[in-house]
């Protein structure tokens, strides 16, 4: 557990790993706005410069709208493999973009749980490490802190 404090964006630490959160995860879910969710945790990263926790917080946000995005892209590719293909065969075709759709779906509510997981126990001053993109958002966090300090 971290102690409560102010962020050197001006507000409460647990309020900006809400909006690094919130935001990722809200315009995840918006058509077309999804390729964007990464932007939110980013810039609060970015802005930030006091607060380790905000700055992992933002980080594994930050990561996990990658992981989100990176299956958007694949799954959009396959999508339009597998349409280009219905002409040949549209059994199979029908039948793996059911596949798609639900793998998609699956992916996005996973990340959504692990998001309002970490959600929580930040807004709460907790540490909490998504598995795998947790280690993967310290190890960044350090490195760009490292670089920043190096000037």
């Amino acid at each position: 557990t971290v102690e409560p404090h102010k962020s050197s964006l001006g507000i409460d630490a647990n309020i900006a790993i809400l909006i690094a959160y919130l935001g990722g995860v809200v315009l995840g879910w918006i058509p077309g706005l999804n390729y964007l969710a990464w932007l939110v945790p980013l810039i609060v990263f970015i802005l930030e410069k006091d607060s380790k926790f905000v700055r992992f917080h933002a980080m594994q946000s930050f990561a996990i709208s990658l992981v989100g995005l990176l299956f958007a892209v694949i799954l959009s590719i396959l999508t339009a493999i597998f349409v280009a293909t219905l002409h040949y065969s549209p059994g199979s075709g029908l039948g793996l973009l059911g596949l798609i759709a639900t793998l998609g779906t699956i992916v996005s509510i996973v990340i959504l749980v692990f998001a309002v997981i970490a959600i929580i126990q930040g807004f709460q001053y907790k540490e909490y490490k998504i598995p795998v993109i947790g280690n993967l958002a310290v190890k960044m966090a350090e490195l760009t802190e490292k670089k920043v300090h190096k000037g």
